[in-house]
């Protein structure tokens, strides 16, 4: 008989490299910090404000789930009807096919997201499809969370991971990124570390010339060209930047821009009423990233 380590240390050949993206909702502490055991409702001032708190709280990570939902969902819809894809022929289009298949997977966790490609997955001819899906959802929850009056921070990273069930990933790269989010990140900004900048500029210079290795540098030099340094020295997710909103954003970044520019602007000034130094600083930081990445009226 085996005993359970013995059968993790059988299938270590199970893990692999993983690109992780790791997304927290700001703000739970505050809705939470003065809740305790549920109980009974004396009033109906009690159970309405019970309810305010579920709104505030579960409310906004249901809203969350379901937004990252929606973009991983509306980046993939059109492709199976493609109307170039129609043009091929049948041998064709089974390459096309190949050169377009992810694979990205979501695990919720509490009051944050970590969504995740497999780089060692054998029947995907191009990670760098699920990889440019984790910085366009990424960047989109940051620039959507601003507008809509729920910011969030994340940050995104390569290193080893294993799935101890389907969906379910344990490694250095959950740590790594959650790391990177959680110290790093600081306020809203997606983080990008310097492994995952390493994967991206490797494969954006690769000079192969079949169509997957030409797929996968096209889409490298785009998520490269996603991508800030910030006045720290960390190298961000730049969604307010050309190449996001050519690729990402379109239409909706004006939109999207007003809404959390204004949000910026008010969170500033609260900061500042309160003397909250720390939040103060922060949003004035991001205040003057907003401020030098005006758009262009469409």
């Amino acid at each position: 008989m085996t005993d359970d380590t013995d059968n993790l240390a059988s299938n270590a050949f199970a893990a692999y490299n993983y690109c992780v993206s790791f997304i927290d909702l700001l703000g739970q502490r505050d809705a939470l910090k003065d809740e305790g055991l549920l109980k009974a409702f004396e009033s109906d001032t009690e159970e309405k404000r019970f309810i305010n708190t579920l709104k505030e709280s579960i409310g906004a990570i249901t809203k969350l789930q379901s937004r990252a939902d929606d973009l991983l969902r509306e980046a993939q819809k059109d492709r199976p009807n493609s109307p170039f894809r129609a043009t091929l022929s049948q041998q064709q289009q089974t390459i096309w096919d190949e050169m377009l298949r992810e694979r990205v997977s979501t695990q919720r966790w509490s009051d944050g997201l970590v969504s995740f490609v497999n780089l060692g997955d054998q029947t995907i001819k191009c990670h760098l499809n699920g990889v440019f899906n984790l910085f366009a959802t990424a960047g989109s929850l940051c620039f959507m969370g601003l507008a809509s009056r729920k910011p969030i921070r994340g940050a995104i990273d390569i290193a080893w991971g294993m799935e101890l069930h389907p969906g379910e990933l344990y490694g250095a790269a959950v740590a790594r990124a959650y790391e990177l989010e959680s110290i790093v990140a600081q306020y809203p900004r997606i983080v990008v570390g310097t492994r995952a900048i390493q994967f991206l500029d490797a494969h954006g210079r690769n000079p192969e010339q079949d169509v997957y290795s030409a797929n996968n540098r096209a889409l490298a030099q785009l998520c490269l060209g996603m991508l800030a340094r910030d006045t720290d020295g960390v190298w961000i997710l730049h969604y307010l930047g050309d190449d996001f909103r050519n690729a990402v954003s379109y239409d909706h970044h004006n939109d999207l821009y007003a809404e959390s520019h204004a949000f910026v602007r008010e969170q500033l000034g609260k900061h500042q009423e309160a003397a909250d130094s720390k939040l103060a600083f922060r949003y004035a930081h991001l205040l003057s990233y907003f401020e030098a990445h005006r758009p262009n009226k469409a």
